[in-house]
C-alpha cells in the first residue's frame, strides 16, 4: 500500500535519525531498522512465492515506493553503517528498471563500501556491471523513476546510464569478463542497437560518435576476446575510412591520359657505295 504524504514524511525523519546516529562500520541501529527489516522480509518471502521473473520486477517496482522515505534518509543522512535494506532495495530498483534511483543509491554504496546481502555472492562492482549491462543487451531496458503519484517512465538515455556506472565503479577490482560486457552496452547504446546479431545502422551516425563507439569496442575485446564485437569493430573501421577519405566532386571527369610523343620517322637506310671498276686497258 502507497504511504501518504504525511506517511513518507514521518518515515523519511524516522529514517534519517537512525542514520544519522548509525556510525560507519556497523549496522544501522534502532526500532525503525528493525521495522524496515520486518517489511523487506515480508515482501521477500512474496517475491519468493512468484515463479514469473517479470511479475517480479514488477512487483519490485510496486513496493520500492515504500521504501523511498529510508533511502532518501540514507542518502541525506547516512555515515556509511551497513544497511542490508539499503543495499537490498538498491538491487530492487536496478531489477525494476529505476535506474536513476539505483545510481544515486550505487554512488553511496560505493562510497562507503557497503556489503551486499549475501545471496547476491557478488561484489557490488561486478553487479552493477552485470545487471545493468545485461539489462540493456537482454532487451530488458524499460526505465522508470520515482515521483509523487509513484514510478513513471524515465526518458534518460541508456548510454548515459550505462556511461555513469563505468564512472562509479571505475576504481573498483572487478571481473574482466564484466567490464567488456559494460563497455560492449555503453557503445551498443551509442549506436541504438541491442541484439549481438542485428545489423548496424550506420549512416546516420556522427563520426565522432562512431570513433567513441569503435574505442569502447577495443577495450571490451581487450578485455574479453570472447565479447563477440569483432564483426561489429570491422563494420565501424570500414565507416570511419569511408567518412575519412576525401569526397570527389560530383560529374569531376578523370584526369586525361598524358599525350602520347610524336612518333619519329625512322632515318632512311644508308647506301652503301659501289666500288668504281677499274679503266680497261688499251690493245697495244
Amino acid at each position: 500500500m502507497q504511504l501518504t504524504p504525511a506517511q513518507r514524511h514521518r518515515a523519511r525523519v524516522l529514517a534519517a535519525k537512525a542514520q544519522a546516529e548509525s556510525p560507519f562500520g556497523i549496522e544501522v541501529q534502532g526500532n525503525e531498522y528493525e521495522l524496515m527489516m520486518a517489511k523487506l522480509a515480508t515482501d521477500k518471502r512474496t517475491l519468493k512465492n512468484m515463479e514469473s521473473v517479470q511479475l517480479k520486477r514488477k512487483a519490485k517496482a510496486a513496493m520500492l515506493p515504500d521504501y523511498l522515505p529510508w533511502i532518501e534518509g540514507a542518502l541525506a543522512n547516512g555515515q556509511g553503517a551497513k544497511d542490508f535494506v539499503f543495499t537490498t532495495t538498491m538491487v530492487w530498483a536496478i531489477d525494476a528498471g529505476a535506474y536513476s534511483l539505483a545510481l544515486r543509491m550505487a554512488a553511496y554504496a560505493v562510497q562507503h563500501n557497503l556489503p551486499l546481502p549475501d545471496q547476491y555472492h557478488r561484489s557490488t562492482a561486478a553487479l552493477l556491471m552485470d545487471e545493468f549491462a545485461g539489462a540493456y543487451l537482454g532487451g530488458q531496458w524499460s526505465p522508470i523513476k520515482p515521483d509523487a503519484s509513484g514510478m513513471v517512465p524515465d526518458d534518460t538515455h541508456p548510454a548515459e546510464h550505462l556511461t555513469a556506472v563505468d564512472g562509479i565503479t571505475q576504481s573498483l577490482d572487478a571481473p574482466d569478463q564484466a567490464r567488456a560486457k559494460l563497455y560492449k552496452a555503453t557503445a551498443y547504446a551509442m549506436l541504438g542497437k541491442v541484439q549481438t546479431g542485428e545489423d548496424l545502422q550506420l549512416d546516420d551516425i556522427p563520426q565522432e560518435t562512431l570513433g567513441g563507439v569503435q574505442a569502447l569496442l577495443a577495450k571490451a575485446l581487450q578485455l574479453d576476446a570472447q565479447s563477440g564485437v569483432k564483426k561489429d569493430m570491422e563494420r565501424i573501421e570500414r565507416k570511419l575510412r569511408a567518412l575519412a577519405a576525401p569526397p570527389q566532386a560530383a560529374g569531376a571527369e578523370a584526369p586525361a591520359a598524358p599525350a602520347a610523343a610524336p612518333a619519329t620517322a625512322a632515318p632512311a637506310p644508308r647506301k652503301r657505295a659501289t666500288p668504281a671498276k677499274p679503266a680497261a686497258k688499251g690493245k697495244r
